[in-house]
C-alpha cells in the first residue's frame, strides 16, 4: 500500500510540473525583462540560465517514462527525494532575487517580492500531494526576503517581514496539511480496492468449507489451458444427507460437509480444483495426465472415503455419495457439468455409492432429453401431446364405470415417449401447469362425449401431483373451466399420490375446495411410496388405487392377497371404495373378484384408448374387449406415471 501512496505522490507531483514549471519560466523571464531594463548585465543572466536548467531538468525527470513495479517502494522514493532536492536546488536559485534587488531595497523590490509569494503559493497548490517539494522551494527564498527586509529598519519593514513570515508559517501548513490529506486519500482508494479484491475472492469461496463456490469455479476453469488437458470432471452428490439434517440438525449436517470437503481435498490429484456448488454437491475437476490413479480408481477412493462411517456425531444415519464422470477435451463449466450431472443421475439410479462414466450411450440420451424439453411446448399446444383412456371396469357386471387419462406422445424423431419423460420435462422447463391444464381440457372433452351419449355414471379421471397444487393455482383453474363448460363435478376424479414434502396446510386447503365442490379424490398408488393408512382417515378420500405391484401376479402370492383382502375389508369398514390396477390376467381377476374388490383396470381389459375407441369400448363384448387388447399403446412398456404422481 505505501508504494502504491508513494506512487501516487510521484503521479501527482509529475502533472503539477507541467503547469507549474512553465508559470515559474514565465515569471523569471518577466524579472529578466524587468532587470535588463534597469541596467542587469551578467548576473541576472546567469541567474536566469540557472532558473531554466534546474527547471529544464525537473520537467526532464517529469517526462521521463517510468518503469518501476507498482510494489517498489525504494525507487518511488528516491524519484520523490530527486525531486525534493531540485526543488531546493530551484529555491536556492530564487534565494539570488535577494542579491539582484540589493536585499530588495530597489524600486523593483515590492515586484519581486510578489513574484515569490506567487510561485510560493504555486508550489503548494501544485505540489500538494508532496510537502518536501514545496518546503524545499521556498524556504530559503522566503526567509532571506524577510531577513533583508527586516535588516532595513523601521516599522513598516518589520510589519513586511512579519508578514512575509506570517506567510511563510502559513504556506509550511498548508503545505503539510495538503500532503495528509493527499496520503489519506491514496490509502482510502487502496483500502478499498484490497477490499474489492478480498471481497471478489471472498465471492468465489463457499465460507463453510473454504473450498470454490461456482462462481470460483467458472474463474478457475478459465484460467486452464487446452494443452493441459484432457480435463476431467466429477460430480459428486452426497446420498442421505438430507436426512443427516433432518434428524441431527443443520449443525452437524454443516460439519459432515466440512469433513467431506477435506476428505476429497486428501484424495485429490495434484493442482486439482475442487468446489462446493450446492447443498451437498462437489465438483473435482484435474488434467487426467496429473492423476496418479485411474479414473475409475480415483472414484471409488472418493466413495469410500465419503462412506467411511467414521463421523462420530451420526449414528443412525449412513452417509455415501455417488460420482457423475465426464472427460472433456475443453474445460467449459456449463458443458462440463451438464453431462457429469447427467452421469450422476444415472449413477443414482444404480442405487448408492456408484460412480458412472459419461459416454456415448448417455450423450444419446441427454440428446434425447433436450430434443423433448425443447419440442414439448409446440407438441402441448399444437395438440401432439394428448390423453387416452384406459377403461376402468367392475368386475361383477362388466360394465365400464370410468376412465383414466394417460398422456401419449409419438415424438417425430425419438418416437412414443413413456409419460414420466414427459412430466419430467415438463417440470424442468416450467411447462407442467400447461400439461396439467391440457390433460385437464381433454379430460373435459371425454366427459362432453359421454354427457352426449348419456353416460352420465362414468367418471373420468386424472393425475394430480400434490407438489402441483402445492405451487399453483391448478385448484382455480378446474373449477372455473367446469362451470364455464357446464361440466358435472361428479364425472370428475382427481387421482393424487402422497408426497413428502409438501405444504401440508396448502395442499389440504385446496384439495378441500375440490371436494366441496363433488370432485371425487381418489388416493393413488396405495401401498406404495408415502401412502399411508393415516390417508385413510381423510374424510375427502372417496377411492383407493390397490397399486399394481400387489395385483399383478395376485393368483401366485398368498401375501398379497392378504394384503389386498385386508385393504378391501378396511376401505369397506371406512366406507371408501376400493379399486385395483394392474391387472393383466385373468387369474388376478378371478382373485380380485373373490376378494370383493369390484373395480379394476389393466390391460387385461384394454389398454389406454384413443377417446373415440375408448367411448366405443365394452367390456362386456368380447369382440370389443380383444380389440381394445391390440391397440397399439407405446406407452405400455413403461410406467404410466412418474414415481411422484402428476398428469400422466
Amino acid at each position: 500500500m505505501e508504494a502504491g501512496i508513494l506512487r501516487d505522490q510521484f503521479g501527482d507531483l509529475r502533472t503539477g510540473l507541467f503547469i507549474s514549471m512553465p508559470i515559474g519560466t514565465v515569471l523569471s523571464a518577466l524579472i529578466l525583462v524587468v532587470q535588463m531594463l534597469s541596467g542587469g548585465g551578467l548576473l541576472v543572466v546567469s541567474w536566469f540560465a540557472a532558473v531554466l536548467m534546474i527547471n529544464g531538468i525537473r520537467i526532464g525527470l517529469a517526462l521521463a517514462q517510468s518503469d518501476i513495479p507498482d510494489t517498489a517502494l525504494k525507487p518511488v522514493g528516491a524519484r520523490l527525494s530527486l525531486y525534493g532536492m531540485l526543488a531546493l536546488a530551484s529555491g536556492i536559485a530564487w534565494s539570488f532575487l535577494a542579491l539582484l534587488s540589493d536585499g530588495y531595497s530597489t524600486p523593483q523590490a515590492p515586484l519581486y517580492l510578489i513574484v515569490l509569494a506567487g510561485l510560493s503559493a504555486g508550489s503548494v497548490t501544485y505540489g500538494a500531494s508532496y510537502a518536501p517539494a514545496s518546503i524545499n522551494f521556498m524556504t530559503l527564498p522566503l526567509l532571506v526576503a524577510a531577513g533583508c527586509v527586516l535588516a532595513k529598519g523601521n516599522i513598516e519593514n518589520y510589519v513586511l517581514a512579519f508578514t512575509v513570515l506570517l506567510f511563510f508559517g502559513g504556506m509550511i501548513r498548508s503545505s503539510l496539511l495538503g500532503q495528509a490529506r493527499f496520503r489519506e486519500t491514496s490509502r482510502l482508494k487502496y483500502e478499498a480496492k484490497e477490499f474489492a479484491a478480498e471481497m471478489e475472492r471472498n465471492s468465489r469461496r463457499d465460507p463453510l468449507t473454504n473450498l470454490l463456490n461456482r462462481s470460483g469455479l467458472e474463474h478457475a476453469i478459465c484460467q486452464l489451458g487446452l494443452a493441459d488437458g484432457p480435463f476431467v470432471a466429477m460430480l459428486i452428490d452426497l446420498d442421505g444427507f438430507k436426512s443427516v439434517n433432518d434428524t441431527y440438525g443443520h449443525n452437524v449436517g454443516d460439519d459432515l460437509l466440512v469433513r467431506v470437503a477435506r476428505r476429497i481435498e486428501k484424495r485429490a490429484p495434484p493442482e486439482a480444483t475442487i468446489a462446493r456448488i450446492g447443498g451437498d454437491e462437489f465438483v473435482l475437476l484435474f488434467a487426467a495426465s496429473r492423476s496418479l490413479h485411474s479414473t475409475d480408481e480415483l472414484a471409488s477412493s472418493i466413495i469410500s472415503a465419503i462412506a467411511d462411517p467414521d463421523y462420530p456425531a451420526l449414528n443412525s444415519v449412513r452417509v455415501g455419495a455417488s460420482i457423475g464422470i465426464y472427460v472433456s477435451e475443453k474445460p467449459q463449466l456449463t458443458e462440463m457439468l451438464l453431462r457429469a450431472d447427467f452421469a450422476l443421475y444415472a449413477a443414482k439410479r444404480s442405487g448408492r455409492n456408484e460412480y458412472c462414466l459419461f459416454d456415448a450411450e448417455l450423450d444419446h440420451g441427454l440428446e434425447r432429453k433436450h430434443c423433448i424439453e425443447r419440442d414439448l411446448r409446440g407438441a402441448i399446444e399444437g395438440g401432439t401431446i394428448c390423453s387416452w383412456f384406459q377403461p376402468i371396469v367392475r368386475l361383477d357386471t362388466h360394465a365400464t364405470v370410468g376412465f383414466e387419462a394417460l398422456l401419449r406422445w409419438r415424438h417425430p424423431i425419438h418416437g412414443a415417449i413413456p409419460p414420466p419423460e414427459i412430466v419430467t420435462a415438463a417440470r424442468e422447463t416450467g411447462l407442467l401447469s400447461l400439461l396439467t391444464e391440457r390433460v385437464f381440457l381433454n379430460c373435459c372433452s371425454m366427459i362432453e362425449e359421454l354427457m352426449r351419449n348419456g353416460r352420465q355414471d362414468v367418471r373420468v379421471a386424472m393425475n394430480l401431483s400434490p407438489r402441483e397444487l402445492e405451487a399453483g393455482n391448478v385448484d382455480d383453474m378446474i373449477l372455473e373451466t367446469l362451470k364455464t363448460k357446464n361440466v358435472p363435478t361428479a364425472m370428475l376424479e382427481i387421482e393424487i399420490t402422497e408426497e413428502a414434502p409438501v405444504d401440508r396446510d396448502r395442499v389440504d386447503e385446496k384439495l378441500e375446495r375440490l371436494a366441496d365442490a363433488g370432485i371425487s379424490i381418489v388416493l393413488d398408488d396405495f401401498g406404495t411410496g408415502f401412502s399411508t393408512l393415516v390417508s385413510l382417515k381423510d374424510r375427502r378420500i372417496r377411492k383407493i388405487k390397490i397399486d399394481k405391484d400387489f395385483v399383478r401376479d395376485l393368483a401366485k402370492s398368498v401375501e398379497d392377497q392378504a394384503l389386498v383382502k385386508a385393504v378391501i375389508d378396511l376401505g369397506r369398514t371406512l366406507g371408501i371404495e376400493v379399486m385395483a390396477e394392474g391387472v393383466e390376467t385373468d387369474a388376478d381377476r378371478r382373485i380380485l373378484q373373490s376378494l370383493d374388490c369390484m373395480i379394476a383396470q389393466g390391460f387385461f381389459f384394454s389398454a389406454a384408448l384413443p377417446i373415440r375407441d375408448a367411448l366405443a369400448f365394452d367390456a362386456g363384448h368380447p369382440d370389443s374387449s380383444a380389440a381394445a387388447k391390440t391397440i397399439f399403446d407405446p406407452a405400455e412398456v413403461s410406467l404410466r406415471r412418474p414415481q411422484t404422481g402428476s398428469a400422466a
